[in-house]
């Protein structure tokens, strides 16, 4: 995950370990397909475990962020975006059941706060949550499966950063409506901690 500079311990307080809580606690209406694995990248696969060895432990945050030396950092990012893509489903997943058309007629987080989905060439409309997020969803992962935008061999895109800047801030807004309009669920399974530790 990208982070800002606050530093504290990854590791929570649950015991169950992170992404076996979700698989267990998600609901069964919510289901998307993960991003293929690229065949034939082996630094995006070496760079992975890296982070996740890093996560495993005491490091903090904003060390376990930072690009390994004499690493790409394109493929730092590209790597770590589809791992934040991965959990946002994961986490999107746990309350979809109770995120509904009739509970979530709109893509809001708070009344300041409502997000419009715009198909290409069309006016913004708002959307029900449920329907906003699959679009997302669908939408993200299209840019994932790019291979002009996340190449397994090969460069990155001059405006990669920037594609990414977007892909990321589309994820924030999930988390965001998880948050308001869904936090009593999140408690009520214990998932609080977890969700936390996968926003950060």
């Amino acid at each position: 995950p990208l982070v800002g500079p606050r530093r504290r311990s990854h590791r929570t307080p649950a015991t169950m370990p992170l992404f076996d809580f979700f698989e267990k606690n998600k609901t069964a209406k919510f289901s998307f397909q993960k991003p293929a694995k690229r065949q034939g990248n082996d630094t995006r696969a070496t760079l992975q475990k890296t982070l996740k060895a890093s996560l495993g432990t005491n490091v903090t945050f904003a060390e376990a962020v930072k690009c390994p030396p004499g690493e790409d950092l394109n493929e730092w990012l590209a790597m770590n975006t589809i791992e934040l893509y991965n959990t946002m489903v994961l986490c999107y997943g746990i309350v979809s059941e109770h995120c509904t058309a009739e509970n979530c007629p709109a893509m809001t987080a708070g009344p300041k706060a409502t997000y419009f989905w715009a198909d290409k060439g069309e006016k913004p409309k708002s959307l029900p949550a449920p329907e906003y997020i699959n679009n997302l969803v669908g939408w993200i992962s299209e840019q994932l499966d790019d291979e002009k935008i996340f190449p397994a061999v090969g460069a990155f895109p001059k405006n990669f950063k920037e594609i990414l800047k977007k892909i990321l801030s589309r994820m924030f807004r999930v988390y965001a409506h998880v948050y308001h309009s869904h936090w009593s669920v999140v408690k009520s399974l214990g998932a609080d901690a977890h969700l936390n530790t996968c926003f950060k």
